[in-house]
């Protein structure tokens, strides 16, 4: 490394080595001090191994990331997360465009996190993107740039640092749905919607990758289970779904009403030869006419969790629900307020037996008699 002078420039220039490569840059400055300051920050840069000159993240832009990260992460992914992480790329493309990568730093990530933060809902425009949307945005990004310091395109991966936001602000409380509503739920909701609520209810099923694009051929009616295919969100998840009597009628007098024609349980109305996309809006529609609060459909999976735990142990719950770990059951119970209440209760009996409530007066006999005595002495 070294300073020197070239007789075509009126800076001064400095040479250093890199990789077992010698450059040759300019400083840009004609002062001797200075030059000298900037040659040594170059060898520090160097010596930890934070200096990007010459790496391919000069060179390699975003959208040709995307491209790569594409076709070397998508292969192994279930199609609809492959769809939700293209839906990813197309909004982090609208903001970072063609930037090269070495010029995506922590406050630009930030910076679009506040602004995606902002934008109007692609759904409903009265409100804006929420937070949880923008967290895999930001998952997504992340997951990316890691892709990219793998073969050493930059240094660091700058969206590392960036706080994500607080989605249990957002998110309705967890409750559980009692016999009554659901009875309301049912009343109110169309019949198709009404035997996919039995359906999820009683399998604790997945809302649209185990619900609504099941096929009649994956129905077994004689030996009672849902046979699904591989295409699944974990390997535990592959194993059949066993049907209850109550499921199992349900299926066969929806099958005999004429819901057959399509090789789907539950066919698109426009596309017969397709499935449901989306029941969003009717569920919504149905807690509305129902008098329901509202609540994702998806927490009927909860809903079965949670009336599944009161009367099987936890192995069974686990095999209905076709988690890995025992420990995911917690995520998925709701309230048990009613356990609760039993267990102590239980627990109070054994303790005090029969106890009378507490006497919010002194118990002790009144002392009428002694004051009269007191004064006529």
């Amino acid at each position: 490394m070294g300073l020197y002078q070239r007789q075509a420039s009126r800076f001064w220039w400095m040479t250093y080595t890199m990789n077992e490569e010698r450059y040759f840059e300019s400083t840009k400055t004609t002062s001797k001090e200075l030059a000298k300051r900037i040659w040594k920050r170059r060898e520090g840069e160097i010596a930890m191994g934070l200096f990007k000159v010459g790496w391919p993240g000069e060179r390699i832009r975003f959208g040709l990331l995307c491209e790569e990260f594409e076709r070397s992460h998508f292969a192994g992914l279930a199609d609809n997360t492959v769809k939700g992480h293209r839906s990813y790329l197309n909004n982090l493309k609208l903001f970072f465009g063609d930037r090269k990568l070495d010029c995506i730093t922590v406050a630009m990530v930030e910076a679009y996190r506040d602004e995606r933060r902002q934008q109007p809902s692609k759904h409903n425009p009265k409100q804006t993107v929420k937070g949880a949307t923008v967290n895999r945005e930001l998952e997504c990004l992340k997951c990316m740039l890691d892709f990219a310091t793998k073969p050493r395109y930059i240094a660091e991966n700058p969206a590392s640092e960036v706080k994500h936001f607080n989605e249990l602000r957002e998110r309705p409380a967890r409750r559980m749905l009692s016999l009554e509503e659901e009875r309301r739920i049912l009343d109110a909701a169309p019949v198709y919607l009404r035997v996919a609520i039995i359906l999820l209810a009683q399998t604790g099923g997945r809302t649209y990758s185990e619900g609504f694009s099941l096929r009649w051929s994956q129905v077994d009616f004689e030996g009672k289970l849902i046979r699904l295919t591989n295409n699944v969100k974990t390997p535990g998840s592959a194993e059949p779904i066993p049907l209850s009597e109550y499921a199992c009628d349900v299926l066969q007098a929806w099958k005999k009403e004429g819901a057959s024609k399509s090789e789907y349980v539950f066919p698109s109305p426009v596309l017969a030869n397709r499935p449901i996309s989306t029941v969003k809006t009717v569920w919504k529609t149905t807690l509305k006419r129902a008098g329901v609060p509202a609540f994702p459909i998806y927490n009927l999976r909860h809903v079965f969790c949670t009336r599944l735990s009161e009367v099987a142990p936890d192995a069974v719950v686990q095999r209905a629900m076709r988690h890995t770990s025992p420990e995911t059951k917690r995520h998925y119970q709701l309230g048990m307020a009613d356990q609760v209440r039993n267990a102590v209760d239980k627990a109070n009996k054994r303790l005090y037996g029969k106890r009378a409530a507490l006497h919010f007066r002194d118990s002790q006999p009144p002392k009428t008699e002694e004051v009269k005595i007191a004064v006529c002495n």
